[in-house]
């Protein structure tokens, strides 16, 4: 499997102007689309979405390879109409305990009380668009061999018309 998610937001802010980077898991029914695609043509894309945004390849694109063995990035970027307001989780902060049993202490001692520390994040809202970005590379040949799914809402804005 050559699927890259964790990387993209390094690679996002050199094609995209981001204003921050938060980790999205891809879309269910996208990401079963784009792994499907590693080792097909381009062209398959090309014909379920249009062209990609820059009419990519060697002309837009630079060879991220070597000479002898060529890639090229092709991108497809998608954005709704709608705000979510989305929480960013920056920490946690300590709740207080629950007792959670009392254990037996042997010898007359008494009881052992255990407790379980608990937790809540702490953090901000923030709003955000709806934003999707795909991302194809392929071989000199334009047979697919490996993709990107960044931001959200991928389902929804290539599979459902955004």
């Amino acid at each position: 499997m050559t699927r890259r998610t964790l990387s993209v937001c390094s690679a996002a802010l050199g094609f995209f102007m981001l204003g921050g980077c938060v980790y999205h898991p891809p879309a269910n029914r996208m990401d079963r689309y784009a792994h499907s695609m590693v080792g097909q043509n381009l062209s398959g894309v090309v014909a379920q979405f249009g062209p990609e945004d820059h009419q990519g390849g060697s002309a837009t694109y630079p060879n991220i390879g070597t000479p002898q063995n060529p890639r090229y990035v092709h991108t497809w970027s998608r954005y709704g109409s709608t705000q979510h307001q989305r929480f960013v989780q920056t920490g946690t902060q300590s709740t207080g305990s629950t007792l959670v049993t009392v254990l037996p202490a042997g010898g007359g001692q008494g009881e052992i009380p255990i407790y379980q520390e608990n937790t809540a994040p702490t953090g901000y809202y923030t709003q955000q668009g709806e934003a999707c970005h795909m991302s194809f590379t392929t071989d000199a040949n334009k047979n697919i061999v490996s993709y990107d799914l960044f931001g959200g809402y991928c389902d929804k804005l290539f599979l459902n018309g955004g």
